[in-house]
């Protein structure tokens, strides 16, 4: 079955969102898929970002703001982990060590969802992936 949604990982909604570190073609890509509803976050992916923020990795004044605001103003699609796909994510071979991109492989693989990445360590699994 041909994918024709795709599943932003973490970095990707922060550059599509904050319209930084990605082409115009990207953003007007993307901005035209949110509108069709082909595009989605995981939850897990504001827990990322919360966390960074916590760590100082990363500035944001409010996550919860910044989270609803993307989710009150466009057309993205919010998607919860479940328990299957959380098991998943443990059963996948160790290319890579960061468990919130192995729960988005296991998600994108669940849903049928290309992952939208620059991470050549997701490329390793058998999940479609896609960059501009």
């Amino acid at each position: 079955m041909k994918k024709k949604a795709y599943l932003f990982d973490t970095h990707t909604l922060v550059f599509w969102n904050n319209n930084e570190s990605v082409s115009e073609k990207f953003i007007r890509f993307f901005d035209n898929q949110v509108q069709k509803g082909h595009l989605y976050v995981s939850s897990i992916s504001f827990w990322e970002i919360a966390l960074l923020v916590k760590k100082g990795r990363m500035s944001m004044s409010d996550v919860h703001a910044w989270k609803n605001e993307i989710l009150s103003n466009t057309n993205i699609r919010l998607i919860e982990p479940s328990a299957s796909e959380m098991i998943n994510s443990t059963l996948l071979p160790d290319y890579h060590k960061d468990p919130f991109d192995r729960l988005l492989v296991a998600q994108a693989n669940q849903n049928n969802l290309l992952i939208v990445t620059k991470d050549r360590n997701i490329d390793k699994y058998e999940v479609e992936t896609f960059w501009m």
